[in-house]
């Protein structure tokens, strides 16, 4: 097992440096409705600003695996060190496209969490579109985590190809709307039309719907209009290191989220019935 030494590295590599320096920063995932933080999402960043696809861009997948296994640590350790599992919040982790969770290692989260003093029932494990398993291999992993109380939740939904009948197989907790299925919603009349729509299979459902990448205030309105409760974004707060997000909520910051006029809500309104 690959656990963090105070370097920020696996001890199987100590002395040598085998990956681009980076950290892990949080973006809190709110809900509207009790204006809190129902989760930290940990992102992979460089130190100058690189997001996970540039960090990653030249690894053979082997070498991603066992990254995603090292940000996966160093997200644990930041959430045991911040104390997050006692402000009630829980921490999103994600699942990255190639890491291996096979054999030895298919308990990797849950004994990582065991490692960091983490109750797996504070975990969410976020699974990409682009995970390459089987149906069968999915249904294992998602059973195992499930039952040792870990959240199940499908990230970028929406982004690939696969995702209804991945929603259909592995019946998540919480299922993530990808950013571009958001971006400039509030004047498109076909995005409208589906996020509306699925966000009443959600609900049908029982699935918790969280938006992600909810940039403008236009964008936050139209969802509110659909009546989604949990959004992740910009508008809210930025991904930081270190320390608690300071969180943006309408309530707290009434003149950002009215900055706009009596005129444009009501074509607003109008534009979400259309």
């Amino acid at each position: 097992m690959l656990f963090l030494t105070q370097s920020g590295y696996g001890s199987k590599h100590r002395g040598r440096r085998t990956f681009p320096e980076f950290q892990i920063v949080l973006q809190p995932i709110v809900d509207l409705e009790t204006e809190t933080v129902y989760a930290y999402e940990a992102l992979c960043r460089g130190l100058h600003g690189e997001n996970y696809a540039a960090l990653i861009k030249d690894f053979e997948p082997s070498r991603i695996s066992a990254f995603d296994k090292l940000a996966m640590a160093k997200s644990m350790r930041l959430a045991a060190a911040m104390r997050l599992e006692q402000s009630g919040t829980k921490l999103a982790i994600n699942l990255g496209p190639l890491m291996e969770l096979r054999g030895k290692d298919a308990y990797y989260v849950i004994r990582l969490a065991k490692h960091y003093g983490l109750r797996t029932e504070s975990l969410v494990l976020e699974l990409s579109e682009g995970v390459r398993l089987d149906g069968n291999e999915l249904a294992r992993i998602v059973d195992l985590h499930r039952k040792a109380g870990v959240v199940i939740a499908i990230d970028d939904f929406g982004a690939g190809y696969a995702g209804l009948s991945v929603l259909a197989r592995c019946a998540p907790d919480v299922v993530k709307i990808d950013r571009e299925l958001i971006k400039g919603i509030a004047t498109n009349r076909a995005k409208k039309t589906i996020v509306e729509a699925f966000s009443k299979v959600c609900r049908k459902l029982g699935v918790k719907l969280i938006v992600e990448g909810v940039e403008t205030v236009e964008e936050y309105l139209t969802l509110r209009g659909f009546g989604i409760r949990y959004m992740q974004g910009f508008l809210f707060a930025r991904p930081v290191g270190c320390e608690i997000p300071q969180v943006r909520y309408p309530r707290s910051e009434p003149r950002l989220f009215s900055r706009i006029t009596r005129d444009e809500v009501e074509w607003l309104r109008n534009a979400i019935r259309q």
